[in-house]
Protein backbone atom coordinates (compact mmCIF):
# COMPACT_ATOMS: atom_id res chain seq x y z
CA UNK A 1 0.00 0.00 0.00
CA UNK A 2 1.41 3.40 -0.99
CA UNK A 3 2.03 5.90 1.74
CA UNK A 4 0.53 9.35 1.52
CA UNK A 5 3.00 12.02 0.44
CA UNK A 6 4.52 13.99 3.28
CA UNK A 7 2.89 17.37 3.83
CA UNK A 8 5.60 19.99 3.50
CA UNK A 9 6.13 22.50 6.26
CA UNK A 10 7.43 25.91 5.18
CA UNK A 11 8.08 28.75 7.60
CA UNK A 12 7.78 32.30 6.25
CA UNK A 13 9.47 35.00 8.32
CA UNK A 14 7.87 38.17 7.03
CA UNK A 15 8.35 41.89 7.58
CA UNK A 16 5.02 43.21 8.83
CA UNK A 17 5.31 46.14 6.41
CA UNK A 18 5.81 44.03 3.30
CA UNK A 19 3.09 41.58 2.18
CA UNK A 20 -0.29 42.27 3.79
CA UNK A 21 -1.68 39.04 5.26
CA UNK A 22 -4.74 40.73 6.78
CA UNK A 23 -7.58 38.16 6.99
CA UNK A 24 -5.57 35.69 4.90
CA UNK A 25 -4.22 33.57 7.76
CA UNK A 26 -5.99 30.84 9.71
CA UNK A 27 -5.82 30.40 13.50
CA UNK A 28 -2.41 28.69 13.23
CA UNK A 29 -0.97 31.61 11.19
CA UNK A 30 -1.00 29.48 8.05
CA UNK A 31 -1.89 31.07 4.73
CA UNK A 32 -5.38 29.93 3.73
CA UNK A 33 -4.34 29.59 0.06
CA UNK A 34 -1.09 27.77 1.01
CA UNK A 35 -1.81 25.90 4.26
CA UNK A 36 1.68 24.39 4.36
CA UNK A 37 3.16 27.89 4.86
CA UNK A 38 3.18 29.24 8.41
CA UNK A 39 3.80 32.98 8.77
CA UNK A 40 5.88 34.58 11.51
CA UNK A 41 5.76 38.37 11.38
CA UNK A 42 8.65 40.59 12.47
CA UNK A 43 8.70 44.41 12.60
CA UNK A 44 11.44 44.59 9.93
CA UNK A 45 13.28 42.03 7.82
CA UNK A 46 16.52 43.57 9.07
CA UNK A 47 15.76 41.91 12.41
CA UNK A 48 15.87 38.43 10.86
CA UNK A 49 19.02 36.81 12.18
CA UNK A 50 20.59 33.68 10.67
CA UNK A 51 19.62 31.72 13.80
CA UNK A 52 15.95 32.52 13.06
CA UNK A 53 16.38 30.87 9.65
CA UNK A 54 18.46 27.94 10.89
CA UNK A 55 16.21 27.01 13.84
CA UNK A 56 13.12 25.98 11.81
CA UNK A 57 15.28 23.88 9.48
CA UNK A 58 16.91 22.13 12.43
CA UNK A 59 13.44 21.56 13.91
CA UNK A 60 12.27 19.78 10.75
CA UNK A 61 10.86 22.51 8.50
CA UNK A 62 11.28 21.68 4.83
CA UNK A 63 11.98 25.26 3.82
CA UNK A 64 12.17 28.86 5.01
CA UNK A 65 11.01 31.96 3.18
CA UNK A 66 12.15 35.40 4.27
CA UNK A 67 10.20 38.38 3.02
CA UNK A 68 10.99 42.06 3.27
CA UNK A 69 9.95 45.30 1.66
CA UNK A 70 11.10 45.92 -1.88
CA UNK A 71 14.81 46.73 -2.04
CA UNK A 72 15.20 50.49 -1.72
CA UNK A 73 11.75 50.85 -0.14
CA UNK A 74 12.36 49.68 3.44
CA UNK A 75 10.17 51.44 5.97
CA UNK A 76 13.08 51.45 8.43
CA UNK A 77 15.60 52.55 5.77
CA UNK A 78 17.92 49.58 5.19
CA UNK A 79 16.55 46.51 6.95
CA UNK A 80 15.90 44.60 3.74
CA UNK A 81 19.39 45.46 2.51
CA UNK A 82 20.89 44.11 5.76
CA UNK A 83 19.00 40.82 5.42
CA UNK A 84 19.95 40.48 1.76
CA UNK A 85 23.62 41.02 2.63
CA UNK A 86 23.41 38.43 5.44
CA UNK A 87 21.88 35.87 3.09
CA UNK A 88 24.60 36.54 0.53
CA UNK A 89 27.32 36.22 3.19
CA UNK A 90 28.34 39.88 2.88
CA UNK A 91 27.27 41.02 6.36
CA UNK A 92 27.64 39.64 9.88
CA UNK A 93 26.11 37.58 11.24
CA UNK A 94 26.16 35.22 8.28
CA UNK A 95 24.31 31.97 7.70
CA UNK A 96 26.43 28.95 8.58
CA UNK A 97 28.01 27.12 5.69
CA UNK A 98 26.11 23.97 6.71
CA UNK A 99 22.69 25.52 5.96
CA UNK A 100 21.16 24.01 2.82
CA UNK A 101 20.60 27.13 0.70
CA UNK A 102 18.26 25.20 -1.59
CA UNK A 103 15.74 25.20 1.26
CA UNK A 104 15.72 29.01 1.49
CA UNK A 105 14.02 31.72 -0.52
CA UNK A 106 13.98 35.48 -0.08
CA UNK A 107 11.26 37.72 -1.50
CA UNK A 108 11.19 41.50 -1.65
CA UNK A 109 7.54 42.53 -1.98
CA UNK A 110 5.21 45.42 -1.26
CA UNK A 111 2.10 45.23 0.89
CA UNK A 112 -0.03 44.84 -2.24
CA UNK A 113 1.73 41.74 -3.57
CA UNK A 114 -0.01 38.97 -1.62
CA UNK A 115 -0.94 37.19 -4.86
CA UNK A 116 2.66 37.20 -6.00
CA UNK A 117 3.76 35.87 -2.60
CA UNK A 118 1.34 32.93 -2.78
CA UNK A 119 2.43 32.12 -6.36
CA UNK A 120 6.10 32.12 -5.38
CA UNK A 121 5.43 30.15 -2.18
CA UNK A 122 3.47 27.55 -4.16
CA UNK A 123 6.32 27.27 -6.66
CA UNK A 124 8.82 26.91 -3.81
CA UNK A 125 6.64 24.20 -2.27
CA UNK A 126 6.53 22.30 -5.58
CA UNK A 127 10.30 22.65 -5.90
CA UNK A 128 10.80 21.34 -2.35
CA UNK A 129 8.64 18.29 -3.13
CA UNK A 130 10.95 17.34 -6.01
CA UNK A 131 14.04 18.25 -3.96
CA UNK A 132 12.82 16.10 -1.05
CA UNK A 133 12.23 13.09 -3.29
CA UNK A 134 15.63 13.54 -4.95
CA UNK A 135 17.49 13.78 -1.63
CA UNK A 136 15.64 10.91 0.06
CA UNK A 137 16.11 8.60 -2.83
Amino acid sequence: MATAPKKLNIIAIVCERSVNFDKKLNEQNQIKECPNVTVIKVPCSGQIQPSMIEAPLKAGADGVITTGCRIGDCYYREGNKFLRERLLGERQPKLRATVDRKRLQAYWLSALEFGQFTQMASSFSAYLETYESATTG
